[in-house]
């Protein structure tokens, strides 16, 4: 009697709105404009007059949302904060980026996804473009092109090399990740008019992360702690 309750009772979660939990896997890309691994200077420096923009980026390689297969799909955000986002409560708004090649009900259900687990991160939506994406990632580089729009060219961060002396790690990545490298931003520029300034970054900085991530399931939008 025990085993038919469990099954009766599974059965019964599965077919309610929102009980679909399938995992949904990728790739991802953090860029910010401050030091996440940097020398106390540059923190204290940066915490206060910096770090107000960012651009993150998903590539989801297998799994479905709301039914919806995402394999293939990208999607990115360009956001920028009141302050720096590093500390994790700044107001913030962001631009979407949806993928041009994918359907529409992809991109729909990407954006819902990201607003459902990474709301409170990407802040209010004050703009939502279709567009090309261009998202590539290997062992040890990673980048992110919105031709004309957008870039971000990262490598591994080579320590301490790429560091000044005495530098530490002052911020994990802004999202759970399943295992990623401490990125060296080589390049990042914004070009778009929504938040009336645009940002192009051409001196190297370890402002970022690239890796993978796993979300299991329904789970709430999260600003992770500083």
């Amino acid at each position: 009697m025990r085993y038919l309750i469990l099954v009766v009772t599974g059965a019964f979660a599965a077919a309610l709105p929102g009980a679909q939990t399938q995992t949904v896997e990728g790739d991802y890309i953090e860029d910010r404009s401050n030091h996440v691994h940097g020398c106390y200077c540059e923190w204290s420096g940066e915490s206060v007059t910096t770090g107000n923009e960012a651009t993150l980026a998903w590539r989801f390689r297998r799994g479905a949302y709301e039914g919806v297969d995402l394999a293939g799909v990208r999607i990115a955000a360009v956001i920028k904060g009141d302050a720096t986002l590093s500390q994790g409560n700044a107001a913030r708004k962001s631009v979407l980026m949806l993928d041009k090649a994918a359907t529409e009900a992809q991109r729909q259900a990407s954006a819902r996804l990201l607003a459902e687990h990474f709301g409170d991160l990407i802040g209010a939506v004050i703009g939502r473009l279709t567009l090309d994406i261009e998202f590539s990632r290997e062992a040890d580089r990673a980048a992110l092109t919105v031709p004309g729009l957008l870039n971000v060219e990262m490598r591994k961060a080579q320590l301490p090399d790429d560091a000044l002396p005495g530098a530490i790690r002052w911020y994990d990545p802004f999202i759970a990740l399943e295992e990623y490298e401490l990125g060296t931003t080589l390049n990042t520029a914004y070009k778009g008019t929504e938040f009336n300034y645009r940002w192009n970054i051409s001196d190297p900085g370890t402002r970022g992360y690239f890796g993978t991530f796993r979300l299991d399931g329904r789970k709430p939008s999260r600003v992770p702690p500083s």
